[in-house]
């Protein structure tokens, strides 16, 4: 399964701030009790499998995006595009969905393929110009040598990790409350439709461990 850390790219492309709102879908586990089935109540650990809704309104020229994250071995369906190529989503990575296609791509977004193949080869056919990926294992290498050596922010910047961190910790907090539906007001770090979510956005330390 992947790791949440594999969407910095997609944050860093698409110039993710905060999302307006987030809801999820968590597994459940039963018990038998008195031979009847029941649903465990479960607001302590995180769910064997999910999926969660994140939305983000537009920017600039972007327009309003939902991304979808899937884990515990949950996927996507087959698109029709894949089907075409009679090949399978693979166990972990990305497909972007656009008005005028679809692309499959790895856990990092690397090797990125439209689908069918046919698109893909009426694209490259059309194209004249070679598109480098700034996400090679050389380059980020590259990278993060001269972050190193001048002091200059890389492409991993801990500082770009506010979004996709804020991100999904909302994402945890809907999955704690049973897949609620979440409205998130960012400039206030308020949840503004369920208020009983934001008493798990902060925590009170014990003395000698706060947070200053």
């Amino acid at each position: 399964d992947m790791g949440h850390y594999s969407l910095w790219p997609v944050f860093q492309e698409f110039d993710l701030d905060a999302p307006v709102a987030v809801e999820s879908t968590p597994s459940h586990v039963c018990t038998i009790d008195d031979g009847v089935s029941r649903k465990i109540h479960n607001d302590y650990a995180f769910p064997f499998a999910c999926t969660i809704r994140f939305k983000f309104t537009a920017k600039g020229d972007r327009p309003a995006l939902d991304l979808f994250w899937h884990d515990g071995g949950m996927k996507p369906s087959t698109p029709q595009e894949a089907e075409e190529d009679n090949r399978e989503l693979p166990a972990e990575g990305m497909m972007f969905v656009g008005d005028k296609g679809k692309i499959l791509a790895g856990f990092l977004c690397q090797d990125p393929q439209i689908i069918p193949e046919r698109k893909a080869r009426a694209f490259e056919a059309a194209r004249d110009t070679v598109v480098s990926d700034a996400r090679d294992r050389r380059a980020r290498t590259a990278a993060w040598i001269e972050a190193f050596r001048t002091g200059k922010p890389s492409y991993g910047d801990f500082l770009l990790a506010g979004p996709i961190s804020e991100a999904f910790n909302l994402g945890a907090v809907s999955l704690r409350l049973g897949g609620r539906r979440l409205i998130w007001d960012a400039a206030n770090m308020k949840v503004t439709n369920v208020p009983e979510a934001n008493k798990y956005l902060d925590r009170e330390c014990r003395e000698g461990w706060e947070l200053t």
